[in-house]
């Protein structure tokens, strides 16, 4: 009798340390997975594959608590069948299995119910298939982050092993997910940190341009910019090419209270419209063919600050769409991704068309049109406001004396004359490029224009007997002077002497320019 006894005890521990070794084994397979997947969805995938084996599990699912709506968000599921579910719907805290499991601190198994005293999981469950379940609370440094939940299609029990077993399970996933978001943050910081540069190499390789307040013109613009500064609202502002758009955007920003937060351009005209989308709204790795890494878009950017989108106009439907829903939602979703990031900005937006008639031309969204145009103001062009050419030509030469080391103390007469009787087809971009190249050319102190402000073919300057210039479209006027100043430079497009720098344009802006106005070298 003591013999037979004394084999049943033997094999009693055979069968415990067998399943001491099958435990052990399966918290060293999870433990493997954690060092390899730090997507929490991949992750559990493939851990649920392994627990479900273990304990013919039906069905498992992974779900983080959301402090800020009080609920928990399934980020994964897995059933026998091995088909998984992504991130999708949530369960709220109050009066749910996974709530109380969550609060207890302690594990929750029992039998699924139907009708008035279920539980908020039970009925889609019980629709499942699934008969019992247990919900074991996931425990990083003493504190819950959420739940790993198990169901079964029949009515089981567990051991108290099995539990112990599942519990450490689910705290090993628990560290994961806490680890995944830890690196994903760093790696969010560091892609803005990233963006942020290349950002800010582009805003170094643009001169520098202020507002110049004392021109006699801009008096009310500026009262208006100071009343526009206090609020919030995004703000149009209209103008030819050239008369100060971005730096008027710029100064509200400045005047704001944004000011100490990031101010982000973006040039819809240099954008092609199949990289538009991602350039603003980011993408993630594998989106689209040479999406290799995930990249954070300008909205995201200028998260806290303001977002300035020129030329507005150049924007493609699709993507007119997309801003709209941005601007009612104030929050963006990247390119090929599913989770929509929140996003604190003021849009001021350009453009040198005439937005109205674009709408009516179907060209334009006439809801974001209305959504763009809360406040609006137009700059007019300068050869509308002669007045101040001549503090703005003041500007510039302190300006480059500053940046190319020169001297020059004052403008000749007939430079004066020059100056002021131009028809300015380029407004004050173009009288920065003339008195830069101006500046370059004189030999003294005093500002001689010589053959720097000869007159394309296409333009009439006015004359002293009071004659109007010859009064052409602004497409036509761009598209000759565009042409005029490329065959000036042999058709060169880019570097120091190329026609983007005399037009103070960027190269891939002006080829974008050039395409839209159907400016080609003839092949004669």
């Amino acid at each position: 009798m003591s013999e037979q006894l004394g084999e049943q005890r033997h094999l009693a521990a055979l069968r415990d340390d067998a399943t001491a070794t099958t435990d052990h084994g399966l918290l060293l397979d999870i433990a493997n997975l954690l060092a390899t997947k730090l997507e929490p969805e991949l992750l559990f995938e493939a851990i649920a594959h392994v627990v479900r084996n273990f304990l013919n599990i039906a069905r498992a699912s992974l779900a983080v608590y959301d402090p800020e709506r009080d609920e928990f968000e399934i980020i994964a599921i897995a059933i026998q069948e091995g088909s998984r579910v992504g991130k999708g719907w949530s369960v709220p805290h109050l009066g749910s299995r996974m709530g109380k499991a969550f609060d207890s601190g302690q594990a929750f198994f029992a039998k699924l119910r139907s009708g008035s005293a279920a539980f908020f999981e039970d009925p889609p469950l019980l629709n499942e298939g699934m008969q019992t379940g247990l919900v074991i609370p996931m425990i990083v440094d003493g504190k819950a982050i959420g739940t790993f939940n198990v169901n079964f299609r029949e009515e089981r029990a567990l051991s108290q092993s099995d539990i112990e077993l599942l519990g450490k399970v689910a705290n090993q996933i628990g560290i994961a997910v806490a680890n995944s978001r830890a690196f994903h943050s760093i790696r969010r910081r560091s892609e803005g940190l990233e963006r942020q540069n290349e950002y800010l190499q582009e805003l170094l390789q643009q001169k520098d341009s202020s507002l110049v307040v004392n021109c006699p013109s801009m008096r009310y613009t500026l009262d208006r910019l100071m009343t526009l500064a206090k609020v919030d609202t995004t703000v149009l502002i209209g103008g030819e090419t050239g008369t100060g758009k971005g730096v008027l955007a710029r100064t509200l920003h400045e005047w704001s209270s944004r000011r100490k937060m990031p101010f982000v351009k973006c040039d819809c005209a240099a954008l092609t419209p199949s990289l538009i989308e991602s350039e603003l709204f980011g993408h993630e790795k594998g989106a689209f063919t040479g999406a290799h890494a995930r990249r954070i878009g300008r909205f995201e950017l200028a998260n806290g600050g303001t977002i300035f989108l020129d030329e507005i106009a150049e924007m493609p439907l699709p993507t007119q769409a997309k801003l709209l829903g941005v601007l009612q939602d104030r929050q963006v979703q990247r390119v090929g991704g599913a989770a929509w990031i929140p996003v604190d900005i003021r849009v001021i937006a350009a453009t040198n068309r005439d937005l109205r008639a674009e709408v009516e031309a179907g060209r334009f969204r006439e809801d974001l049109y209305y959504r763009l145009n809360v406040l609006s103001v137009q700059l007019l062009p300068l050869r509308e406001r002669k007045e101040d050419i001549l503090p703005l030509a003041a500007h510039f030469i302190r300006v480059f004396n500053r940046t190319l080391g020169r001297s020059v103390t004052s403008i000749s007469p007939s430079a004066i004359e020059s100056l002021t009787n131009y028809a300015w087809p380029g407004n004050i971009r173009e009288l920065e490029n003339v008195i830069e190249r101006a500046i370059l050319l004189s030999k003294g102190p005093v500002l001689e224009l010589d053959d720097v402000l000869a007159p394309p073919s296409h333009v009439a300057p006015t004359s002293t007997d009071g004659r109007k210039p010859e009064l052409l479209p602004l497409a036509e006027v761009e598209r000759r002077h565009i042409r005029a100043v490329l065959e000036e430079t042999d058709w060169r497009i880019a570097g120091e002497r190329g026609a983007a720098k005399i037009l103070g344009l960027h190269p891939n802006t002006l080829r974008s320019r050039m395409k839209k106005l159907g400016v080609e070298r003839s092949t004669r």
